[in-house]
């Protein structure tokens, strides 16, 4: 407890190659969602935010992502390469990470594959940023979990394997916007199979 993850994590990376580290920001499922870079500030201020952050070479400042949006990426862990020059972020998104509102800077909405992160980040996207007519946003504690009862009590009378799929995907889209309310995310769920997993 002498020496201070964040300083031995920063001090470790090979800064006589570069003052730029390129970081690559991945969600829990492994998809890439961005890519930027960072210098010892930069690391210093994700350490101490929780949130990536990066370095702007053509403003020439520090910059939190989602610090103007609040579509900010919450940082789960970090890995340095074999060579100590570029850093992969393991991150959960909390909205679009690319300006263009796309879930990834490495592909457009219409061929992106669902998961359950990407419907996470998609509810965070409407609470933070309520659009008119968003019915995500109108959900208080109160209704969402009359809704995950509501259509739980639906998926057990569901008859058929396309009735089954319809309410399934009902059922986890409102569990998954009680989730977010209660600040439990999708890695927190598979941390817990993987923990009940591991005492089988």
């Amino acid at each position: 407890g002498k020496v201070s993850l964040k300083n031995s994590f920063i001090r470790c990376l090979n800064w006589q190659k570069t003052t730029m580290i390129p970081v690559i920001a991945q969600s829990v499922s492994g998809q890439v969602l961005m890519m930027g870079y960072a210098n010892r500030e930069a690391f210093e201020k994700t350490f101490d935010s929780g949130k990536l952050t990066f370095f702007s070479r053509t403003r020439n400042v520090l910059w939190t992502k989602g610090e103007t949006s609040g579509h900010y990426l919450e940082v789960i862990k970090l890995r340095a390469d074999c060579d100590r020059d570029t850093v992969l972020a393991t991150v959960i998104p909390h909205g679009g990470v690319c300006h263009t509102g796309s879930w990834t800077c490495f592909g457009s909405d219409p061929d992106e594959k669902s998961s359950m992160e990407r419907l996470y980040a998609t509810i965070a996207e409407r609470f933070a940023n309520p659009k008119p007519g968003s019915y995500t946003a109108t959900l208080d504690a109160k209704r969402v979990r009359e809704k995950v009862e509501e259509e739980a009590e639906e998926i057990c009378e569901a008859d058929g394997k396309d009735e089954v799929i319809w309410e399934a995907a009902d059922l986890l889209y409102f569990v998954s916007v009680l989730m977010y309310k209660e600040g439990v995310s999708w890695k927190d769920v598979y941390d817990e199979l993987d923990r009940r997993h591991k005492e089988k």
